[in-house]
């Protein structure tokens, strides 16, 4: 029986050696990588979405985080097809910012705060005002340099906000999460959001 075993310990130990690790994507700016898909599972149900592209945030010259974004069963198409279907319910979508310097909670909350005004009517923005609330709350404290932020956009319009390591209560608004969305892809978007979306239109 002993050189039966010996083959098989060996054929396991190839197949451990050869199994090809995930593919990685890189934002070239700040030099940070992310995954090509990410996985999750929320409510009893499992996703997987697929990186649409990534891009940079920066503020002046200072580079502040790199992003990538990730949508399930995507199509490819036009760009504004893209915009058009990232911004629409109904996928599971996830934004992941890698931090490349410190920032404070005040400077966070109000970026955050900036960009809820830019991408909402006001009659929208008075109405989705106790989610922007309770959205601004979760940021508490420092993010410093190689922290990162995730947020998922599920069906139903369930925005799901990972911070500090910790995911925070569950803010149900579709208009919420569509103007959350846009201060990325909206047309006033605070990258490039071309960028955010080759993945989806062949770039």
């Amino acid at each position: 029986m002993k050189h039966l075993i010996i083959p098989l310990a060996a054929l396991f130990v190839m197949a451990s050696v050869h199994t090809p690790a995930q593919e990685k994507v890189k934002e070239p700016s700040t030099g940070k990588t992310f995954p090509s898909e990410v996985s999750f599972s929320y409510a009893g149900k499992d996703y997987l979405a697929k990186v649409t592209g990534v891009a940079v945030r920066k503020k002046f010259v200072f580079k502040v985080y790199g992003i990538a974004h990730y949508m399930q069963d995507f199509a490819h198409g036009e760009k504004q097809d893209a915009f058009k279907g990232v911004l629409t319910d109904g996928k599971a979508k996830q934004i992941t910012m890698d931090f490349a310097r410190d920032v404070n909670p005040d400077q966070i909350k109000g970026a955050y705060a900036d960009g809820f005004k830019e991408h909402a009517t006001a009659e929208e923005l008075q109405k989705i005002q106790p989610f922007i609330n309770q959205f601004l709350g979760y940021f508490t404290k420092d993010v410093r340099e190689n922290d990162q932020f995730v947020l998922r956009w599920l069906p139903g319009g369930t925005i799901i906000a990972i911070i500090y390591g910790e995911e925070k209560s569950p803010i149900m608004n579709e208009t919420f999460a569509r103007t959350l969305w846009s201060i990325w892809f909206g047309e006033d978007s605070i990258v490039d959001r071309d960028d955010l979306v080759a993945q989806m239109v062949g770039k």
